[in-house]
């Protein structure tokens, strides 16, 4: 894994329980919270994300990894239309988070 990678799931590891013993379907509402804060963030709305879930229900699912690789695609255009670099903003925030945790110890 990368070490931005790896950043993050010690990040996301320090507030939940040990994370190798979850499942990939038990992330589906916390990626889901953060889509979300994503999707009003760029300007979106409810009524675009209702007619979202109606017309995604009959698609077929994806893999894994394809749906990572449509994921990061996405970020990569929202970041360059917002003029940052996403994975140094996430280093930041990484860095910040995890900085703040060691010293509350």
């Amino acid at each position: 894994m990368s070490e931005l990678q790896n950043k993050a799931v010690t990040l996301a590891s320090q507030g939940e329980d040990d994370l190798s013993s979850q499942a990939s379907s038990d992330r589906c509402i916390p990626f889901l919270k953060s889509a979300l804060d994503l999707h009003f963030a760029l300007g979106g709305n409810i009524e675009a994300l209702d007619a979202l879930l109606q017309a995604h229900r009959s698609r077929r699912q994806l893999r894994v990894d394809a749906a990572v690789a449509n994921v990061v695609i996405e970020l990569a255009v929202a970041s360059h239309l917002s003029d940052i670099d996403m994975v140094q903003a996430t280093y930041n925030r990484l860095d910040a988070e995890l900085d703040i945790s060691r010293h509350s110890k």
